[in-house]
Formats: C-alpha cells, sequence, structure tokens
C-alpha cells in the first residue's frame, strides 16, 4: 500500500519550495523535485500542478528529463497548455530570464490606503518594487512603483499614479525582450500570458545577465566558436571542452582553405614569369579580409540593436558599397605608393615598369576591397534570411572566403595587366 501520508509530506515539502524561493537550480532541490515527478501517481501530479503558475510550471518543466516531457503536458492544466506551447517554440523565451519573485496585484478600483493594508496583510515574501495593476478579469493594465504609495493620500486612485507600460509575452525572444526594456520608461517590462494576465518582470539586472550572455556567444560565434549554455568560465573549461568548442570551423576552413592553394597553382606560370608577385600577395589577402570582417561585425551589430531589419538589405549594400570605394581608393593609393619605393631596384621583364606594376597591384587592392565589403555585409543578412543567427557568419568564415575570392582577383588583374 501507498503511504499517503508520505504523499502528502513531500506534496508540502514541493509546494514550500515552488512557492517560497523558486530555487529549482539547487541540485538538492532539483533532485527532490524530479523524484516527486517520477514517484507520485498521476491524479496526484495533476492536482498539484492545478494550483501552479505559468511561471512555476515552466521551471518544473525545465528540469523533467525529455522522456517525461509528454506526460508533463498531458497533467498540465489546460489554461497553460497553449502559452507553454508556445514558450517550447522558442529558443530563448524570456520567461527563462525573468524575476521570479512573486508580485503583488492591484484591481484598478483601489486607492493607495487599500493597497497598504493588502501589503500589510500579505505575509508571503513580494517583489517589493512593482506591483501589477489589473482589471475585473485579471488582466494587465499598468505597473506600480511602491514607493509611490508613500507620495500620494490614502483616498487616491493607484490608476492615476500607476505607469500604463508597453508588455511582452513570456514567449517572446530573450534579446528582443530586453531591447524593449530599452525603449521603456521603467527599469521593469512586465510579462503576460496569452490571455494578458500578468506572469512577472524582466528587470534591469536580468537584462543585463542576458545582454551578457548574448554578446558572449555572438563573440564565440564570430570567432569561429561553438557556443554552449553552461557559461563555464575559461579556466574552469577543460583543455578537451576548449578543442571541442573550436576545432569544427578550424578543420572546416582548413579544408576551403584548399581553394587558395589551387589558386595559387593555377597561376604558378604568372608567379613564375614575375616572382615578385608573389610579394605583395599576402598584402592583398590580409586587407581583404580585415575589410570583411569590418563590414561584418558592424552589421551584426547594427542588426542585434535593431538598428537595421532585412528590409533595408538594398540600402546597407549600397552604403557598403560606397564606403569600400572610399576605403579601396585610400588604400590602392598608399598601395602604390609602398610598391614605388618598396621594389626600388627590382629587376622587371623587358617593358614593364615600376608604375605598371605598382598601378596593377593598387587595381587589384582596390577591387578585393570593395568585393570583400560587400560579402562581408550581404553574410549575415543572408545567414537572417534563412533563420539562421547572423553572428554564425563567422570571422574566420568570412576571412577564408574573401581570402579565396582575393587571390583571384589579385592574380587575375595582374596578369591581365602585366604579362598580357
Amino acid at each position: 500500500m501507498p503511504n499517503f501520508s508520505a504523499e502528502i509530506k513531500s506534496d508540502l515539502n514541493i509546494n514550500s519550495i515552488l512557492n517560497l524561493n523558486f530555487d529549482f537550480w539547487n541540485d538538492d532541490v532539483s533532485h527532490k523535485l524530479i523524484i516527486f515527478m517520477q514517484e507520485q501517481a498521476s491524479g496526484v501530479i495533476q492536482t498539484w500542478l492545478e494550483n501552479k503558475s505559468l511561471l512555476q510550471c515552466f521551471y518544473i518543466h525545465q528540469l523533467l528529463p525529455e522522456a517525461e516531457s509528454k506526460t508533463f503536458f498531458r497533467l498540465m492544466p489546460a489554461w497553460l497548455v497553449s502559452d507553454m506551447e508556445k514558450i517550447e517554440t522558442e529558443i530563448h523565451p524570456v520567461i527563462s530570464a525573468v524575476s521570479t519573485a512573486p508580485h503583488l496585484f492591484f484591481t484598478h478600483d483601489m486607492c493607495v490606503g487599500d493597497a497598504i493594508t493588502k501589503i500589510h496583510e500579505t505575509k508571503e515574501t513580494f517583489n517589493n518594487h512593482l506591483a501589477f495593476i489589473v482589471d475585473d478579469q485579471g488582466c494587465y493594465c499598468a505597473v506600480l512603483q511602491i514607493h509611490q504609495l508613500l507620495k500620494h493620500s490614502e483616498a487616491r486612485l493607484l490608476v492615476d499614479i500607476a505607469e500604463s507600460v508597453g508588455s511582452c509575452h513570456v514567449s517572446t525572444d530573450r534579446e528582443k525582450a530586453v531591447a524593449m526594456l530599452q525603449h521603456s520608461d521603467l527599469d521593469y517590462l512586465p510579462i503576460v500570458d496569452l490571455s494578458g494576465k500578468p506572469v512577472a518582470t524582466l528587470s534591469a539586472k536580468k537584462a543585463m545577465e542576458v545582454m551578457q550572455l548574448e554578446q558572449t556567444q555572438d563573440v564565440e560565434m564570430l570567432m569561429g566558436i561553438q557556443a554552449d549554455d553552461n557559461g563555464t568560465p575559461y579556466m574552469k573549461t577543460s583543455v578537451l571542452e576548449h578543442v571541442r568548442k573550436r576545432i569544427f570551423w578550424i578543420v572546416g576552413l582548413a579544408g576551403v582553405g584548399i581553394l587558395s592553394g589551387m589558386v595559387i597553382q593555377s597561376y604558378e606560370d604568372a608567379i613564375t614569369a614575375l616572382t615578385i608577385l608573389a610579394l605583395y600577395m599576402p598584402m592583398v589577402a590580409d586587407t581583404g579580409g580585415n575589410a570583411g570582417s569590418q563590414a561584418s561585425t558592424v552589421i551584426v551589430r547594427s542588426m542585434a540593436l535593431g538598428e537595421l531589419k532585412l528590409k533595408n538589405w538594398c540600402e546597407v549594400l549600397w552604403k557598403e558599397l560606397r564606403i569600400s570605394l572610399f576605403i579601396g581608393l585610400g588604400l590602392a593609393c598608399i598601395s602604390f605608393i609602398k610598391v614605388y619605393f618598396l621594389s626600388h631596384g627590382v629587376s622587371l621583364p623587358n617593358g614593364l615598369t615600376l608604375s605598371m606594376l605598382g598601378s596593377a597591384i593598387a587595381l587589384a587592392l582596390f577591387f578585393q576591397v570593395v568585393t570583400a565589403t560587400v560579402i562581408g555585409a550581404a553574410l549575415p543578412l543572408l545567414a537572417k534570411v534563412s533563420g539562421q543567427d547572423p553572428a554564425v557568419v563567422a570571422s574566420p568564415a568570412i576571412t577564408t572566403i574573401v581570402d579565396v575570392t582575393g587571390l583571384l582577383i589579385y592574380f587575375y588583374v595582374t596578369s591581365l595587366i602585366l604579362l598580357s
């Protein structure tokens, strides 16, 4: 026979954990919660879940093994299913980053005196900075900074001192939610469910944590490092784990880099006839890689900050083209002067002069900068169109692609001018 009293005791313990501190990620609490969900009868779990909020159900679901997710959804209260299903479609929903402290709810017809009385009567801990103002159906209307209660008379209606701040759904991408918070007049962003009822708030502190994590992931992806979600510090990450995160791009791009060798081999006759071309080959390739990486970084940052959208792609490419023309022209002039003085005294085949050599290399460098900049700007936009994070267009990938195109441009232009 099952020990019913033990079940009730376990149920009460889990309830106290859920309702008081939300300390789900403590290993001991997580273990107890998983055991509770695995050992209780379906009826007991279903009754237990009926009293849980959307936020609590989300964290419970996060802790359960993937095999038990279907059972969890089957036992979850019907009014939470739609929200949970929508949350499941997002990789990083904002509900995973919200403050877990419970909030007070005041109705729109309450006055300051009623609110103060309710605060005194509330025994549980709650967020002492912010409260929700809701209508008769419990839907979100506005937010109230609790310290405002001290500045007004007890007869003043809460709706007169509350602030109407835009909200977002619990499934909204956390990075988008942070962007919404940046444009808010408060340091909190209300988070609501599909029915419009308030669930939690995204605080400025949590938003900073999200931005730090997003920036870390973007930097890792830009540098061709496979990001992970555990946030393990550098010194605590093992050597083999660092190798696993970095080797994928390095090996893949090494394979693509073979194309550079094939380009050089195909122009072997040009190098043999004019060996000085090999001297300036790294300069052209490196300059193109730097130009492409610069353009890509600027575009990724602007997209992350919401400064440009996909619909602006034509304007972006046109602007980057104009930028590249000026940069390319400046570098072409510098490279011409560099070739003219650095190669002074070098013997050249009959009919060739330093001016011709400098002009050929300067022209090749000009075209390389223009094409590399446009490619670097276009690749993040293409990644966004395909539904990928623009940051996955890693800097090493752009450098490798631009190296190949740069060598083709370099040898084609110089061969056409100097050896034709």
